[in-house]
Parts: C-alpha cells; sequence; structure tokens
C-alpha cells in the first residue's frame, strides 16, 4: 500500500502521525505523494472555530474512497465530518492504529523508514496522551482524554530507534509535558534526565507546560536542564494576565504565578528562550483585563507569543458564555502582536555582532539553511550548508522572528 499523510495542528499532532507512519513503513507500505496514494489520511486539529472550518474544507478537497479522517476533530466534534465521504474515520493517530491499519493492506516490500532530511533531524516524541486540566475553553481534551502517560523506558527506547534514523534533535510533545507522569508515579525531570542520559550527539526540546503543574516540579526542572543537551527553550502558555480572567478560564494559577516562574528560569538560564501563549477577547473580558495582559508581556519580555483569538468550542463550559463582536478579538489580537513583536525585536538586537554556536537542522529557501543555538534562537544563514554539522556564526542581522548569521567557524 502507498499512503500519502497529512497533518494539521500541535507538535503532539505531528509527534502522532510520524508513530502512525513509523507503523505503516515497519510492515512493508510505502509513504508516497497525493496523486500516487493508495490511501489519503489526514490528521485533523478542531482547536478554534477557524480551524475546524479549514479542516473541512480540506476534507472536502480530499474526500472519496481513498480518504481516512483521523485526530482532534472526528474525536471532539463527530458531526462535523458527518458529511465527508471516506472510506474510514479513526480518533487519534498512533503506533497501534497504524498497526492495526496496516493489517488490512498488503505490504509493498520490506520495511524501512522513509529517509527525508526532515524526519531524520528533527524528531517529534510524544510522551503522553491527554491532560489534567479542565481548562473552560478547550475541547482538546475531549479529543484526547485524560492524563496516560508513556513509561520512561517506552519513551527512552522511541528516542533511540529515532537517534539511529539521524535525528539530531528530540522534540519531547504532549498536551501539557508538566502533567507528565502523574498518572505513574514519576515526572518530567525524572524522563528529562533519562532521556538526556542516552548516548550520542543530540539536542532535547521540552514542549509546552502549564504553568499550574509547572510550578511544583520547578526547582527539579531547572536542576534537569542544566544537561548541555536540553535546549535553553521554555513554552508556558499564560492565556491571560487578569487573574478574574484567568479563573473564569479554570486555569488554577495566578499571573504573578506565571511572572514569577519565569523569572526564576530566567534568573538559573540568563539567555533562556521564553515562549507564551495568549487569547485575546475571551467572553467577558474588558478593557481593563487585556490591558492587564499587555503589563504582563511588557513585564515576562516574551520571545515569542502565540496568538489566538477566542473561540467557542462546541461541549466547553465557556460556550455558554456571551462572546464578543469579533472585531474587538481582532484590535486586541493585533495589539499584543505588535507588542510582542517590539519586545522580541529588541531582544534580538542583543545578539548583533555576537558569535554563536549553533547547528543545521533544516534547509530555507534556496541555498538558505536554518540552524538553532544552545537556547533554540533561529539563525538563518545564506550558505548551502550541511543538515546536520555545527559551526560558529556571527550575527549580522536581527529581526523579531530570527538571527542572521555568517559562518566565521565551521565546528
Amino acid at each position: 500500500m502507498r499512503f500519502y499523510l497529512e497533518t494539521y495542528g500541535c507538535a503532539a499532532n505531528r509527534g502522532n502521525s510520524e508513530a502512525f507512519s513509523a507503523a505503516l513503513v515497519e510492515r512493508g507500505h510505502l509513504p508516497a505523494p497525493l496523486e500516487e496514494a493508495d490511501l489519503v489520511i489526514v490528521n485533523t486539529c478542531a482547536v478554534t472555530e477557524r480551524t475546524e472550518r479549514d479542516m473541512k474544507k480540506r476534507l472536502s478537497q480530499l474526500q472519496g474512497e481513498r480518504l481516512v479522517v483521523a485526530g482532534c476533530l472526528p474525536s471532539a466534534i463527530p458531526e462535523a465530518v458527518r458529511d465527508i465521504r471516506c472510506c474510514e474515520v479513526v480518533g487519534v493517530l498512533g503506533s497501534t492504529s497504524g498497526r492495526k491499519m496496516a493489517e488490512g493492506f498488503r505490504p509493498e516490500g520490506p520495511g524501512c523508514r522513509p529517509h527525508s532530511p526532515h524526519w531524520r533531524l528533527t524528531a517529534v516524541v510524544n510522551i503522553s496522551e491527554g491532560c489534567l486540566g479542565r481548562c473552560s475553553y478547550c475541547i482538546v481534551r475531549g479529543a484526547r482524554g485524560a492524563l496516560e502517560s508513556r513509561t520512561v523506558d517506552e519513551v527512552s527506547e522511541d528516542v533511540r530507534s529515532r537517534l539511529k534514523e539521524g535525528a539530531v534533535e528530540i522534540q519531547l510533545a504532549s498536551q501539557d509535558a508538566a502533567a507528565y507522569g502523574l498518572d505513574r508515579g514519576s515526572s518530567l525531570p525524572e524522563l528529562v534526565d533519562a532521556v538526556a542520559g542516552i548516548g550520542g550527539d543530540f539536542r532535547v526540546r521540552v514542549g509546552m507546560m502549564n504553568p499550574s503543574l509547572a510550578r511544583p516540579i520547578l526547582e527539579d526542572l531547572i536542576r534537569s536542564y542544566e544537561n548541555p543537551k536540553i535546549y535553553k527553550f521554555l513554552h508556558v502558555p499564560v492565556q491571560s494576565g487578569s487573574d478574574r480572567v484567568l479563573a473564569e478560564m479554570k486555569r488554577g494559577y495566578s499571573s504573578r504565578d506565571f511572572l514569577d516562574m519565569t523569572a526564576r528560569l530566567r534568573a538559573a538560564f540568563s539567555d533562556l528562550t521564553v515562549y507564551t501563549d495568549v487569547i485575546a477577547g475571551f467572553p467577558g473580558e474588558t478593557e481593563e483585563d487585556f490591558a492587564a495582559t499587555e503589563a504582563l508581556i511588557r513585564e515576562a519580555e516574551p520571545d515569542k507569543v502565540n496568538v489566538t483569538m477566542y473561540s467557542s468550542r462546541p461541549g466547553t463550559a465557556a460556550s455558554s458564555l456571551r462572546d464578543m463582536p469579533s472585531r474587538f478579538k481582532k484590535e486586541r489580537s493585533r495589539r499584543i502582536t505588535r507588542l510582542w513583536q517590539e519586545i522580541a525585536g529588541l531582544r534580538n538586537d542583543r545578539y548583533l555582532g555576537e558569535e554563536i554556536v549553533a547547528q543545521v537542522t533544516e534547509r530555507g529557501r534556496g541555498e538558505t539553511v536554518m540552524a538553532r543555538s544552545q537556547n533554540y534562537r533561529k539563525i538563518a544563514a545564506c550558505e548551502p550548508l550541511r543538515l546536520g554539522s555545527f559551526h560558529r556564526f556571527r550575527i549580522v542581522k536581527t529581526t523579531p522572528f530570527y538571527l542572521g548569521g555568517e559562518v566565521i567557524i565551521r565546528e
């Protein structure tokens, strides 16, 4: 069987797709372009109403006897795909669903992994499914269920397999990395230590952590981050700077909790890269509430903010609240975007003229490449450098989104 797989949404979805694809390939099935595939699998996302519309449009374009609809959309909102013509509807993908699907088709030949540069260099390894949160606006728990962590040994073995294939960057993904192990009596720092202890020259990016569960493990996490294999990178979504709104969202922490935690981590790692998320226009958010979010962003100085306009999702507690007009949400989204880009630009300006060692992890347009520094800064270089190679770059250009570098020493 020849299969084509499209993936949308978060890193955890990409990890699901990689595990699913690997299970098919190991049983002799081969990835193929869309026009040549016997089976077309779409791993969907349902995080916002706009995303849902985009997914339904794409599924309509691909519908037919080859199509398999998978992922969060059919899991959380099954009625959304009811009118799509397809051969099968499944839920969240993974190695188990891949093996099950593989059994129904004749293998093409001996199994092997696809050897694309993207696959080989950056591997997404899911550490758990589901979460412990009950955020009032979120539909993901409805799609993925309660927390189910993989064992440390299972994750470690998966990492070893990906390293053997040539990966140099391991992304540990989940709905909430800080929740890892709480259903098994283990913890994220324990897992990070185990993965970092695996032999080989590679780096690890720890995935998104919610503040409510990251705070109790903060000191252990700082100790784990001291390992040079761990990118000095933190993704902690704050969502709002207003404690009143955070309570309505049922996030389980205050704005000061977030600020204190990020400050503690930056005190431990002065060059830490911090990403966060903000929802603009949550129901009932006043101008005063939004001003508190702006103030928090100014104080925290994140390197990137993922801004999402609030979108009501069916079955969530917040869906019963009165939504505000989209023009207010759009205006607030633009304000936060302008603010964080201004901050990110100033923070990146500090690197102008500096020398930074980074590893080439992906190709850009033309002959450009992208490299990652120890703190996960993206460095663009206009040279056809070998994927996986380390170089010392002099930073000659800065933007809010990346650094421009010239090679001065090839490591």
